[in-house]
């Protein structure tokens, strides 16, 4: 399975008042600067044709970011959940994978290859399976704030076995 060596996301709304979520991924041949100059080249473009980027103030509730701001932040701090399995949620050229658990038993909470790899569980993944862990693990995810204005799970952003 082919993962990116990097990737950005940011949370955008459109001067007709959408927010959306866009996720740029770097190349094979791409090095780390022209990764990085490219993202700031998408997030000027966006900005050029009215998207503004968003944040989240300390209550939660969200707002517009100031102008100058060139790259949005997550809402809120980590949280953390035990993990039950892991399984493949879309495959082809940009897989995406879910990890199981906590209050997150039915849906779970999407989770990119990269953070997979960089906990060392990627290679002992079955694609074609829910993949139980062995050993107590932990996921670590980030919230966003969805249409109804409540805090919902974004993203597991680092995955790490407990002793």
């Amino acid at each position: 399975m082919h993962e990116a060596k990097g990737s950005w996301n940011g949370y955008f709304r459109s001067a007709a008042g959408n927010k959306e979520q866009f996720t740029l991924r770097q190349a094979d041949n791409e090095a780390d600067l022209e990764f990085l100059t490219r993202v700031s080249t998408f997030n000027a473009d966006l900005q050029k044709k009215g998207w503004k980027p968003w944040s989240a103030d300390e209550v939660g509730q969200a707002k517009a970011a100031p102008a100058e701001r060139t790259e949005p932040i997550s809402a809120g701090a980590e949280k953390s959940f035990p993990v039950e399995s892991f399984s493949l949620a879309a495959g082809g050229e940009h897989p995406r994978w879910t990890i199981k658990g906590g209050n997150f038993k039915k849906f779970g909470v999407t989770c990119w290859p990269e953070v997979l790899v960089a906990a060392g569980v990627m290679e002992h993944l079955d694609p074609m399976k829910d993949n139980k862990p062995k050993g107590n693990w932990v996921a670590y995810y980030i919230e966003r704030e969805n249409e109804d204005g409540k805090q919902v799970p974004d993203k597991v952003v680092r995955v790490e076995r407990k002793k």
